[in-house]
C-alpha cells in the first residue's frame, strides 16, 4: 500500500469515526431529550471552581514528567519554560490532527539550551506516556467497578498497547534513531541511554499521580451541577476510569479534542454507575441516568476548555525571562 493510499485510508476511518460519534450524540439526546429539557441544574460554585483547581493541577505532574525527560535527553530548559510551554500547547489539541500541539510545545521551549528534534521527541513521549498509564488504569478499574463492560475493558487494553509500546525505552531509541533525529549526533545517542525503565516508572508514578487528579475533578464536575456523589473515596476510582478511558480515547481517535468521541465514553461509564440504585436517588428532580451521564460530560467539557484558556492566557502574558543560551 503506497502512501497516498494509507493517507485516503486513514481519512476514511477519521470520518466514519466522526459518523458515527455524530449518530450517537443525536441519538442519546433524543433517547433524553425530555429529561434535558426539563432539568434546571442545581449549580454549585464551590463544586465547579474545585472542579477547575483539581483540573489545572492534575496536568502539572505530567509537566514535570516532561521536564525531566528533556533533561535526560541532555536538554537545558528553564522548569517555568516548561510548564508554560506544557500549560499553552494543550490549546493545540483543538486544531485538526495533533500535530499543533507538538509545535506549540517544541516552539515555546526551544532555545539555545533545547533543540527543536529533541523537544518534539520529548513531547510524543510524555504524551503516550500519559495516554498507556491511563489505558492501563481504565482497565484495571474497569474490571473492578464496570465488569460488564467487557468491549471497553478490551478498548482499553488496545489502547494500552498502542500508546505503550513507543514509550519503552528499547523502543523508543530504535523509534528516533529509524526516525533519523540522532543521525550523525553522538551526544543524543549518549543521551538516549539515558531515558532508560527508571525513568519511565518515574513517569508512570507521575502520570498516575495526574489521572487520580482528573478523576477528583471529574468527581467535583459531578457535584458541581447538583448531583451528589456519596463517600469520595468510596467512589473516586470509578470516577479516575471515566476521566482516563474517554480522554484516550478521544486522544487516539485523531478528532480535534476528543470532541465527541470523549463524551461519548464518558456518558456512558456514567450512565452506568448512575444506573445503580444508591445512585438513582441522588439524581435531582428524578433525571434519568442517561441525560444525566449527557449533563455531566457537557459540563465536563466546558471546564476543561475554560481552564485551559484561562491558565494558558495566564501564562502567555507571564513570559519567562530571557537567560544564558
Amino acid at each position: 500500500m503506497n502512501t497516498s493510499h494509507k493517507k485516503l485510508l486513514f481519512a476514511v476511518i477519521k470520518w466514519l469515526i466522526v459518523v458515527l460519534v455524530v449518530v450517537w450524540v443525536v441519538r442519546e439526546i433524543h433517547k433524553a431529550g425530555n429529561d434535558l429539557v426539563q432539568y434546571r441544574p442545581e449549580l454549585r460554585p464551590g463544586w465547579l471552581l474545585f472542579a477547575v483547581t483539581s483540573y489545572l493541577i492534575g496536568y502539572l505532574p505530567a509537566g514535570i514528567y516532561w521536564h525531566i525527560i528533556l533533561r535526560k535527553l541532555g536538554q537545558s530548559p528553564v522548569f517555568y519554560e516548561t510548564i508554560r510551554a506544557y500549560y499553552i500547547g494543550h490549546l493545540g489539541k483543538y486544531m485538526p490532527g495533533k500535530a499543533m500541539v507538538v509545535a506549540l510545545r517544541a516552539g515555546l521551549v526551544r532555545s539555545g539550551r533545547v533543540k527543536t528534534s529533541v523537544a518534539v521527541a520529548s513531547v510524543f513521549l510524555e504524551t503516550l506516556t500519559m495516554m498507556s498509564v491511563g489505558a492501563m488504569i481504565s482497565a484495571i478499574l474497569l474490571f473492578v467497578f464496570f465488569r460488564e463492560q467487557t468491549v471497553l475493558m478490551l478498548v482499553a487494553l488496545g489502547l494500552m498497547a498502542v500508546s505503550g509500546l513507543p514509550v519503552v525505552p528499547f523502543f523508543f531509541r530504535k523509534i528516533i534513531k529509524i526516525a533519523g533525529a540522532v543521525k550523525g549526533d553522538e551526544e543524543m545517542n549518549r543521551a538516549l541511554h539515558r531515558f532508560n525503565t527508571k525513568t519511565l516508572l518515574c513517569g508512570w508514578g507521575l502520570m498516575s499521580v495526574t489521572w487520580l487528579f482528573l478523576g477528583l475533578s471529574l468527581c467535583a464536575t459531578i457535584n458541581g451541577v447538583g448531583i451528589s456523589t456519596g463517600g469520595l473515596l468510596q467512589n473516586l476510582p470509578q470516577f479516575v476510569a471515566a476521566s482516563a478511558l474517554p480522554t484516550v480515547a478521544g486522544f487516539l481517535s485523531m478528532i480535534p479534542g476528543g470532541l465527541g468521541v470523549r463524551e461519548m465514553v464518558l456518558t456512558e461509564l456514567l450512565y452506568r454507575y448512575f444506573e445503580n440504585a444508591a445512585q438513582m436517588a441522588t439524581l435531582p428532580g428524578g433525571l434519568d441516568p442517561r441525560a444525566a451521564g449527557l449533563v455531566v460530560a457537557a459540563v465536563a467539557r466546558l471546564i476543561s476548555l475554560v481552564s485551559e484558556l484561562a491558565v494558558s492566557a495566564i501564562f502567555y502574558l507571564i513570559k519567562p525571562r530571557k537567560s544564558e543560551p
